[in-house]
């Protein structure tokens, strides 16, 4: 997807966010155990102020400066005012421009693309509480989960981090438009091929719920055939 509808697909995401989240700091947030909505403002509010902070200092190399931290009152204002400076940021450099990130790709795209889905993870989480989800693009979730897959299943903020994934293969399959993947463990580390092909277990569903899946959100509507355990392995992979 370019980066213009990225970066639209982050704000519609986090208006929706902050606008459930705006004086239910209190209200405990499902999907996320042990979090009540002041501690995903608080996560994202951190996310939001590292992101504009490694976008602006403009290196290639790790950043050493320590993430924001949080405040004890008035976190959603915080995170707003982290978020707004993130998308300033984002928005006023050209998306090709080098810098430092966790990933492949070492420019600001991929903080766009990131925070897209980033956002779009956490607004569901925000929504939990009052259960009413809104439709998220079919082609945007698509994106988050080969996102998910490329990134978070093999590439990570932490440089010490070991990637262990299950013996058995999995086999996604997207209802509602063009998507397929087939991910297994290799003696090279994570095989991923866009095909049909037959895996241990089949998970078949429409983009949002497999982008929810990979992320370990257990969401409804989806259909599991074959190993029940390799899926749920492969579930509890997500950071």
């Amino acid at each position: 997807m370019n980066t213009d509808s990225l970066l639209a697909s982050i704000e519609t995401f986090a208006n929706r966010l902050f606008e459930l989240s705006d004086g239910n700091e209190g209200e405990i947030v499902v999907a996320c155990p042990g979090w009540k909505m002041k501690d995903l403002l608080a996560h994202i509010g951190i996310v939001y102020g590292a992101v504009a902070g490694v976008i602006e200092e403009g290196s290639l190399e790790r950043p050493e400066t320590p993430f924001p931290t949080p405040p004890d009152e008035e976190v959603h204002a915080w995170a707003l005012g982290n978020y707004e400076s993130m998308m300033g940021t984002l928005k006023t450099n050209d998306p090709s421009t080098p810098v430092w990130t966790w990933g492949k790709e070492q420019n600001v795209a991929w903080f766009v693309r990131r925070m897209t889905h980033e956002t779009l993870l956490h607004m569901w989480d925000a929504e939990t509480p009052v259960t009413d989800h809104i439709t998220v693009d079919g082609e945007v979730a698509c994106d988050g989960v080969d996102e998910y897959i490329d990134g978070a299943l093999q590439f990570s903020a932490n440089p010490k981090k070991v990637f262990k994934y299950p013996n058995g293969s999995i086999h996604l399959h997207r209802t509602d438009g063009s998507g397929e993947w087939l991910l297994e463990n290799s003696e090279d580390g994570l095989l991923v091929r866009r095909e049909h092909a037959k895996g241990d277990v089949a998970v078949r569903g429409n983009s949002m719920n497999l982008l929810l899946f990979l992320w370990g959100r257990n969401p409804d509507g989806l259909e599991i055939f074959g190993d029940v355990s390799v899926a749920k392995e492969w579930a509890s992979l997500a950071p």
